[in-house]
């Protein structure tokens, strides 16, 4: 079986001259070459390579959860973070890695949808140059024009490839001025393609980072890196195998039959186990309205009166006791009061008490406020969870375990 593996910018047509490169079923590299798809060699299966441009890749940290759920637990985190509509964009994800992470690749839907009729299998150029080591950036010559960075923790984006004695692109300056917070600015930035030492040095002169050359990358040279590169063909757009067509209806009678009966059988089993837990809750309604009226309620003629009138009576009793009432929002805010009040004025947007919980939304608060307020919190004897959101910070805010507000 032989691979035709195509390195594509935009949409495919006709005529623009394109890159391939063909490889056996050993998967080694047989030959290289670029031009129209008529002059395109002849090949059991085609892949597609999008261009390092038309593709970006974002990881993101997600606890454990069943594979079927991170494509759109990756999508939630992402969610703030990516410009234009939702429905112009396609995201793919790689498997999640032991330490959470995972490697989301970000391409707009209709350039899929139109690689997708031609080709069995695509995959981003990004995603087959190898990971630099922790601190650093290595810097990539794409095979089809312009360059691409690629980051420790997986992350890739686009930038321009420079002319000789250029300064750096705009977008590298950028991105190593302001990393991302899974990205820290990197100590060391290898670049894999042809730079005279002079412009090296100039660029380290010019940012905080050392600028190093490292040994030229080309997108065509790993078969093994392009074979185990994520496939973006997820969602809507992946491969499912067709169906099996029926072979008659004869040799299924036996086993139609056998699950005819399991059918039966456990009908059977869940009316009679729902007839016993008829029995038994009509015995526990019979047993709290027995209670209410032993304790003085006499107009409780069924379960529900009676424990709304139990409860009412035990919220009486703590409240004349000072004792706190389950579930009630002032003594749990009352507990959170002093930490939020150290806040600066107008942190604190909207507060929302449901469930036995205050849900804050909160300004945006750099990361040792937020870890003080967290500090606070927890010491107040209370469980936080926070969340980021398009403005700020959600906060949500509820009893420890074993606490007893005051």
């Amino acid at each position: 079986m032989s691979i035709l593996r195509v390195l594509l910018a935009a949409a495919p047509d006709a005529v623009t001259a394109t890159a391939w490169a063909l490889y056996d079923e050993p998967q080694r590299l047989v030959r290289t070459g670029s031009g129209p798809a008529a002059n395109w060699p002849a090949a059991t299966r085609r892949e597609a390579v999008l261009a390092a441009s038309a593709v970006r890749i974002v990881p993101v940290l997600l606890p454990p959860m069943p594979a079927d759920r991170i494509p759109a637990a990756a999508a939630f985190a992402l969610e703030d973070r990516l410009a234009g509509p939702a429905p112009t964009r396609h995201l793919a994800v790689a498997p999640r890695q032991p330490d959470g992470t995972v490697e989301v690749a970000i391409v707009t839907r209709d350039l899929v949808a139109a690689v997708a009729r031609d080709y069995v299998r695509v995959i981003a150029e990004s995603a087959v140059a190898p990971k630099p080591p922790a601190g650093t950036w290595r810097w990539y010559a794409s095979g089809a024009g312009g360059s691409f960075v690629r980051g420790a923790d997986g992350s890739a984006f686009a930038v321009p490839l420079p002319t000789e004695d250029a300064p750096l692109p705009p977008e590298l300056v950028v991105a190593l001025a302001s990393p991302t917070p899974s990205s820290a600015a990197p100590a060391r930035v290898e670049v894999a393609f042809p730079v005279a030492a002079p412009v090296l040095a100039a660029w380290s002169r010019h940012t905080h980072a050392s600028f190093v050359a490292v040994a030229p990358w080309r997108w065509d040279d790993d078969p093994a890196a392009l074979a185990a590169a994520p496939d973006l063909l997820q969602g809507e757009f992946a491969r499912t195998p067709r169906p099996p067509r029926a072979g008659g209806l004869r040799p299924w009678r036996v086993p139609v039959a056998i699950a005819a009966v399991a059918v039966g059988l456990h009908v059977v089993a869940t009316f009679a186990q729902w007839a016993l837990w008829r029995v038994e809750s009509w015995r526990t309604q019979r047993a709290i309205v027995a209670v209410a009226r032993d304790a003085g309620v006499r107009d409780a003629d069924d379960a529900e009166t009676a424990m709304a009138a139990l409860r009412d009576r035990v919220d009486a009793a703590r409240s004349r006791v000072g004792r706190p009432v389950p579930h009630a929002a002032l003594p749990l805010l009352a507990r959170s009061a002093p930490a939020l009040g150290a806040m600066p004025p107008g942190a604190v947007k909207s507060a929302t008490f449901a469930a036995g919980a205050w849900t804050l939304e909160l300004a945006r608060l750099d990361a040792a406020s937020a870890a003080r307020l967290d500090r606070e919190l927890t010491n107040a004897g209370l469980a936080t969870l926070a969340a980021p959101s398009a403005t700020g910070v959600r906060l949500r805010l509820a009893p420890a375990p074993g606490t007893a507000l005051p």
